[in-house]
């Protein structure tokens, strides 16, 4: 008993500290970093229905509708001091999920070895792509946790098939349907690296099949439950139910990229050694202890089967993702949080080999090796936290970003902000100029334009230079001009009438 004390303080105390550690850094690079566009696409969603009550599901757009939900119900402890929803505020839903996926890895880990579980809650708590994604109001964290929730019950449940874990896997499926539409490529994954596991290891389930047929009938009644009451807006649009399966065909389009095609080693790439603007990034010594995982679980898969799950898991989505032509950096959070139990399996397992190996010259190499990749791990995953959370949170040259917003634009913000609510503001943008519907969102008079063909000089004109081209004439049309960046390649030109522009120049000799 005073043992099993001890073992259990071993854990939790490490446990706590990392989950500290996860909640900071999330909160840090909360504050560090601007809202990204899409960001301000589903804060303003998520506006929406918690002002007006109602949501209707775009089957073409905007994803899932459980992030909006969840945001509506816990809008209380979104709000800042004024009572209004600030972007920090919105962020506290996905902290809290990868908060939660954190909790829930450390306890389904726990069993293949506390070491392991505790050097799992290290990297998924520190590694930069977690803490930028774990922070970012997208579904990615929800996913991912709901993921891990699935992936766990769909093993227990292979092992010791029942109705609990029946009823887990078909409600933790149905949370990953009603978050993303990509949750399917988590279940296919998942799904093959069990079939795949239990062939390797001649594991047969326990029970017939008519109590396995019933098992399922049960998983996917919770499932479609979940799906009726989500896509329908709780029975307010019954035509949601058809278009929550309906979506998979438009996003089978949108897998093609739409503008975000990449190389289908981009995922790989983001993790290789390179250099960026003159800066060094990598996470090579990772990728090493993924690889030393990936052969010690393949090594033993008959003695660790559930190991072997989760990296065969990991690597399947990995492969699905790497062979979709539509590619972005959140989308590997989902593999990458089970590529981190890989690369904690190898480091754990070098250094349990060195300590259990007898013959000397063996047992110190392993240890050496072990302890080396541990030590190359920490000292990498320190100095990519301080570029990638800190230094260059919202930089062109910070790898993890994608089409962030830049500093920049805090300026325009401020500039939009200062206007008189009563001074017409017009955006002429094709994609709307996105952060900026979301930041202004209470404003009444502005006006949103995707061409300039109706273009009349107002107030305030916020023009994507993209649009200018064979109409530079504009810019002598008088008034004040800036140029403001929103994100790489893309500059607003704005302009404003002299008595605004005296205002702000003012304001400036005041600052």
């Amino acid at each position: 008993m005073e043992s099993t004390s001890s073992k259990s303080y071993l854990f939790w105390v490490p446990a706590i500290v990392l989950l500290g550690l996860a909640f900071w850094l999330r909160s840090e690079s909360s504050q560090l970093r601007l809202f990204h566009a899409d960001e301000g696409v589903q804060s303003y969603q998520a506006w929406r229905l918690i002002e007006t009550g109602e949501y209707r599901y775009d089957p073409s757009e905007h994803h899932g509708p459980l992030l909006y939900y969840l945001a509506k119900w816990m809008s209380p402890f979104l709000e800042d001091e004024a009572g209004q929803l600030s972007d920090d505020g919105m962020r506290r839903v996905p902290i809290l999920f990868s908060l939660a996926t954190l909790v829930l890895g450390l306890l389904a880990f726990r069993g293949e070895g506390m070491g392991l579980a505790l050097l799992w809650g290290l990297l998924f708590a520190a590694a930069p792509l977690n803490v930028i994604y774990g922070s970012y109001f997208v579904q990615e964290a929800l996913l991912v946790c709901f993921t891990v929730v699935f992936l766990v019950a769909v093993y227990r449940y292979w092992q010791r098939p029942c109705w609990k874990w029946a009823r887990v896997v078909g409600f933790s499926l149905g949370l990953m349907h009603v978050t993303k539409e990509t949750a399917v490529i988590h279940v296919m994954a998942i799904g093959l690296a069990c079939v795949l596991v239990a062939w390797i290891r001649r594991n047969k389930i326990s029970v017939g099949p008519l109590t396995l047929l019933k098992h399922a009938s049960v998983a996917i009644a919770f499932a479609l439950l979940l799906h009726c009451l989500f896509f329908s807006s709780f029975f307010r649009n019954p035509q949601g139910i058809w278009d929550g399966f309906a979506t998979f065909f438009h996003y089978a389009d949108r897998s093609q990229g739409q503008g975000h095609e990449k190389p289908m080693f981009y995922y790989l790439s983001l993790l290789l050694p390179q250099r960026l603007e003159g800066v060094r990034w990598g996470e090579l010594a990772f990728l090493v202890a993924v690889l030393v995982g990936i052969f010690r679980t393949f090594w033993r898969v008959k003695e660790k089967g559930f190991s072997a799950f989760v990296v065969l898991s990991g690597l399947l989505m990995f492969l699905v993702y790497s062979l979709i032509p539509y590619k972005n950096p959140w989308l590997l959070l989902g593999p990458y949080c089970l590529l981190c139990f890989a690369a904690a399996l190898g480091v754990v397992d070098l250094l349990r080999m060195g300590i259990t190996e007898a013959e000397p010259l063996r047992r110190w190499t392993l240890l050496a090796a072990g302890g080396g990749v541990l030590l190359l791990v920490g000292a990498e995953l320190r100095v990519n936290v301080d570029k990638a959370i800190f230094r260059y949170a919202s930089a062109t040259r910070n790898p993890y970003l994608y089409m962030h917003t830049t500093p920049r634009y805090a300026k325009l913000l401020e500039r939009l902000e200062s206007v008189p609510a009563g001074i017409d503001v017009s955006v002429y943008s094709s994609d709307a100029a996105w952060p900026l519907p979301w930041h202004l969102r209470e404003r009444e008079r502005i006006g949103y334009w995707t061409d300039l063909e109706t273009f009349e000089r107002g107030g305030i004109d916020l023009i994507d230079t993209r649009l200018l081209e064979g109409r530079e004439g504009l810019l002598g049309d008088g008034g004040f001009w800036e140029l403001h960046g929103l994100r790489p390649n893309t500059l607003l030109a704005l302009r404003a009438d002299d008595g605004i522009a005296a205002e702000w120049i003012k304001a400036n000799a005041k600052d």
